[in-house]
């Protein structure tokens, strides 16, 4: 069995790169003090982090809850010791190994268990409409982005990425109100991402992002958010846990869109591959 992260972890490390004072302060005791959160009134939490009580409320709301009490019934229901690897081992090679299995794991589970029926069906009726569909991102999200590109030409739609992003800030002057972005940033908040999806927005284009942060400038500035729930520091080898997320996150969509209209999908994967094959 894999460890997959309580919903009530994903919600405050969502938001966790935009607190400050005593919303941080309380964010890092929940997060590490869920027993005693559970067990505890809301007067002993605000104790420990030497604010009133009002203050935990708001934090409470601000991740999603009614209250203290839904969070605490929340909590009660989710919490579940998580342990890095299901299988230690005295081997260092074996060692990572195991957790380099179970990070990529909870990375899936935690972005499935966020994903929303509503966000992805508008989604998919933006692209799916749009007359042509740009798709930008920098870095390890331009890779992502590069995939994506070509499993959408697949399907047959109009689609432009170019990974030269002065080259796509070129574009964006021939964009206009029938065209869709899709902008790739596990920060939400890389430079030319955001400026790309400004710049498309004053076009009067659809804007779908793909972040990890839904405060993000990234998400602020986008008509569709979907999000990705992984647990990477800004530090990042190679983006390894949000690149993965990521592509979950857009092949899924693609399926969407292939389900959309299967006969038509079936058609031009086919004739594409039959010139792979010639």
């Amino acid at each position: 069995m894999t460890n997959a992260s309580a919903m009530y972890i994903i919600k405050i490390r969502q938001i966790y790169p935009e607190l400050s004072g005593k919303f941080k302060i309380i964010a890092d005791y929940i997060l590490n003090n869920p027993e005693k959160v559970v067990r505890n009134k809301v007067k002993d939490v605000s104790g420990n982090c030497e604010c009133d009580d009002a203050m935990i409320i708001r934090f409470c709301q601000k991740i999603g809850y009614k209250g203290f009490s839904d969070l605490k019934a929340t909590i009660a229901s989710e919490f579940m010791p998580v342990t890095i690897s299901e299988n230690r081992s005295d081997d260092p090679f074996e060692r990572v190994k195991n957790e380099f299995l179970s990070n990529n794991n909870k990375t899936l589970h935690d972005t499935v268990s966020i994903m929303d029926e509503k966000t992805i069906a508008t989604a998919v009726e933006v692209l799916k409409d749009a007359g042509r569909i740009f798709i930008t991102g920098a870095g390890v999200s331009g890779i992502v982005a590069q995939d994506l590109h070509m499993k959408l030409m697949r399907l047959g739609y109009n689609t432009v990425h170019h990974a030269d992003l002065s080259f796509t800030r070129m574009l964006m002057g021939l964009m206009d109100k029938n065209d869709a972005v899709i902008a790739i940033s596990f920060s939400g908040e890389t430079k030319a991402t955001v400026e790309t999806a400004i710049l498309a927005k004053k076009r009067g284009a659809s804007i779908i992002a793909l972040t990890n942060f839904p405060a993000s400038s990234l998400a602020d500035n986008s008509d569709v958010v979907l999000l990705t729930a992984s647990d990477e520091k800004l530090f990042r080898l190679g983006a390894m846990t949000s690149r993965l997320a990521q592509c979950l996150v857009l092949d899924f969509l693609v399926i969407q869109l292939a389900m959309n209209d299967l006969d038509s999908s079936n058609e031009n994967v086919l004739r594409t591959q039959m010139m792979i094959e010639d």
